[in-house]
């Protein structure tokens, strides 16, 4: 998948665009097909190096909020199915990718 990462912190300039994984979803996860994502403050400050404690792992895919529609539904879930409409918090910080991604 295409994704938008930093791998370093410093400006908006640090962000390239990566060929990433596609992810799978774990126990209890969906995967999102992304439509759209959100600059929060917690951002844009991971970003620049304010909050860098929890940055993901350099290349970090970044961006906490997101909407789109469920692409995959790992087992233990219930009450989402393959297309429906979504908005989440997927993460972008500690060790887990954000949405900035397909």
């Amino acid at each position: 998948m295409q994704a938008m990462a930093i791998g370093e912190h410093g400006g908006p300039d640090v962000f390239r665009r990566i060929e990433a994984p596609d992810p799978a979803p774990a126990e209890g996860e969906v995967t999102i097909a992304v439509r759209a994502s959100s600059v929060n403050p917690v951002d844009y400050k991971i970003r620049d190096g304010r909050a860098a404690r929890l940055c993901p792992r350099l290349p970090a895919i970044l961006h906490a909020d997101c909407a789109g529609t469920v692409s995959a539904v790992g087992a233990g879930v219930s009450g989402f199915r393959e297309g429906d409409a979504v908005y989440a918090f997927a993460t972008g910080i500690g060790g887990k990718p954000g949405a900035l991604a397909e």
